[in-house]
């Protein structure tokens, strides 16, 4: 009789267990997803922010379009403007490259943000920019701008 409370003591600390674990794996797969959410809204909000100047500020925006035109005619202060805006939105994208190699951007969106680099490199002042600077950002992002100007010359 005893030996029979001991088994059923064991088989309800396993069914215990076993709910455990089960609560604990919906926990993660939440938190998975809330984290991917957040980091997502993120992403969308500091591409909103890189955006924003151009289209609040006709100033900028005309600025903006002289530098992806000709960089070389900028007075130097216009030059330190045009570097940190680079410097800003190259950040951006190694910062989305990132995300989606640890899994927190899904291919979809990455499809997005990716088409959208390789658009900006149709202006040679993009590709040319990045090459002087590439010592300043990650290899994978390197990488990636290599291979999307290599795809802009195929087409």
């Amino acid at each position: 009789m005893l030996q029979n409370l001991g088994n059923l003591g064991e088989f309800v600390g396993a069914i215990g267990v076993v709910v455990s674990l089960v609560y604990l794996a919906r926990q993660m797969i939440q938190n998975t997803t809330s984290v991917r959410a957040a980091s997502f809204n993120s992403m969308v909000q500091n591409s909103i922010r890189l955006l924003e100047h151009a289209f609040r500020d006709s100033e900028f925006a005309a600025f903006l379009a002289r530098a992806e035109q000709d960089p070389d005619s900028l007075s130097p202060e216009e030059r330190v403007r045009w570097d940190a805006y680079m410097t800003a939105v190259y950040r951006h994208f190694g910062n989305l490259v990132y995300a989606y190699r640890v899994g927190t951007l899904d291919h979809e969106m990455w499809d997005a943000y990716r088409a959208t680099l390789k658009d900006h490199l149709r202006a040679p002042s993009w590709s040319v920019w990045y090459e002087a600077h590439k010592h300043l950002f990650s290899a994978s992002l390197t990488e990636l701008v290599r291979e999307l100007a290599a795809e802009n010359a195929a087409a």
